[in-house]
């Protein structure tokens, strides 16, 4: 028998024959070792349960210690409010009181309007706030606390949503580990940051000087206006904050309306977003170069149609104007509406085709052989001469004659008799193609005013 003390008892029955009690040696130590080896792990098991009772004391003064600090306080108070907390079941002190949710949506950047897909991609901070008389608790009860945060799987939070959100489906950005702020009086605050691509109807007719509205629309996708009733949140508007490299929100609005379903009725909040064009990257590629080919195709009129440079202008400004018009192609959507700057870009287009037909007709009628209409060179003499700006021809010397004609001094040698009729004749054709020239220059800068006044009234 092992005692307590790890002493061995060894008790013999007299009755055993002796050959029982004539055990070897080596049996008998055997025995004692065990004993032995039985008194060691007794001594330290003893010696565990200790130590283990030693810790379990531990452990219980530093919770008594701990539930008086403040962050005992917060863990019961969490504890006290999630206790009997249905977090599936809206917050209400009766079954006809709906849950009134306040809304405001504050956007911090404009990351992208999509002119091709026309989409709107927005990041900014969703505000709503509510009451859940089910959270409500005494700050002195707390050592003054009045708020704690709990996340979303712990109550209930309205299922708010962007209606008609095009790519992205979840709603917030690690919506699982933000914070929700409440508050001992029963008032919640929550500001989720989100990211929304919603569709957005833009209009490129003032492109590149173009403004849009954009409206982001929010509601509940379950609960209609009995459960969730859905309001702005009233906030001042300061100084815009918004971070955007080609658009500058120039105004934001929040209003209130509804559709209906049957006889249930929903709550919607729209948000608008008037948006503005700032990138002046767009008025260098648009503006710049039609003012280059309105210049230099007026200037080109008053060159003489005998100059080569008058063929160099007009084919720079079709080919200036068939490169900006294929950017503004590949640049701005398809769709209804035709940009301004486009219209007049192709204007200009046209109208350097035109001036390549007027100086090629006004060459022809410069060289040509014979006698000019009598009608055509009266008109021009008496009425047209002045009004054109043109150089007068009534004094017929020779001289003048050649410098308007470029005849040379050896033709002059070599006929005299002949070089007043012949002169005269050419300077004839000269005025007529000069006339049809300056004719074609106020005709240009009639239509160029009147598409201007046109596309400044549109």
């Amino acid at each position: 028998f092992v005692k307590d003390g790890g002493e061995i008892s060894l008790r013999v029955n007299r009755d055993v024959e002796n050959k029982d009690l004539q055990t070897p040696p080596k049996s008998r130590y055997v025995k004692h070792g065990v004993g032995r080896n039985i008194a060691i792990f007794g001594g330290v098991s003893r010696l565990l349960v200790l130590l283990w009772s030693v810790q379990e004391l531990h452990t219980s003064c530093a919770e008594i210690v701990m539930d008086t600090t403040p962050a005992g306080e917060l863990k019961r108070l969490r504890q006290d409010l999630l206790r009997n907390y249905e977090m599936n079941i809206r917050p209400f002190k009766n079954v006809n009181q709906e849950v009134r949710v306040l809304i405001y949506y504050d956007v911090r950047h404009i990351l992208e309007l999509n002119e091709k897909y026309q989409t709107l991609t927005v990041e900014g901070i969703l505000m709503m706030k509510w009451t859940d008389d089910r959270l409500k608790w005494d700050p002195s009860s707390y050592s003054g606390i009045t708020m704690v945060r709990l996340t979303k799987k712990e109550m209930w939070i309205p299922d708010i949503h962007s209606i008609f959100n095009v790519k992205r489906t979840e709603m917030f950005w690690d919506d699982e580990v933000l914070p929700i702020q409440v508050s001992s009086d029963g008032s919640i605050n929550w500001y989720p940051p989100t990211v929304f691509d919603v569709p957005c109807g833009a209009k490129y007719k003032h492109y590149p000087f173009d403004s849009h509205n954009c409206s982001i629309l929010f509601g509940s996708w379950t609960a209609s206006g009995e459960d969730i009733l859905l309001q702005t949140l009233d906030i001042p508007l300061g100084k815009s904050s918004v971070i955007g490299t080609e658009w500058m929100l120039t105004n934001i609005t929040h209003g209130n309306e509804e559709i209906a379903s049957g006889t249930d009725k929903y709550p919607l909040v729209r948000v608008s977003l008037y948006l503005k064009r700032i990138s002046t990257i767009y008025r260098f590629l648009c503006v710049i170069p039609t003012l280059i080919v309105f210049i230099s195709s007026m200037s080109g009129f008053w060159l003489l149609p005998s100059d080569g440079s008058r063929y160099l202008i007009g084919c720079s400004n079709v080919i200036l104007m068939s490169l900006l018009l294929q950017n503004m192609a590949t640049t701005i959507p398809a769709g209804t509406e035709i940009p301004l700057i486009a219209q007049y870009s192709a204007t200009c287009l046209c109208m350097s085709g035109i001036f390549l037909v007027i100086t090629v007709i006004t060459e022809l009628l410069r060289n040509c052989s014979g006698t000019p209409p009598e009608l055509i060179v009266k008109l021009a003499h008496q009425y047209l001469e002045s009004y054109c700006c043109l150089i007068s021809f009534s004094d017929a010397s020779p001289d003048k004659y050649r410098f308007l004609n470029g005849v040379t001094a050896s033709s002059s040698n070599s006929d005299p008799v002949a070089i007043p009729e012949e002169v005269q004749r050419k300077n004839d054709w000269a005025i007529v193609s000069l006339v049809v020239d300056r004719m074609a220059f106020w005709i240009f800068v009639l239509v160029y005013v009147i598409l201007l006044v046109v596309l400044a009234v549109i």
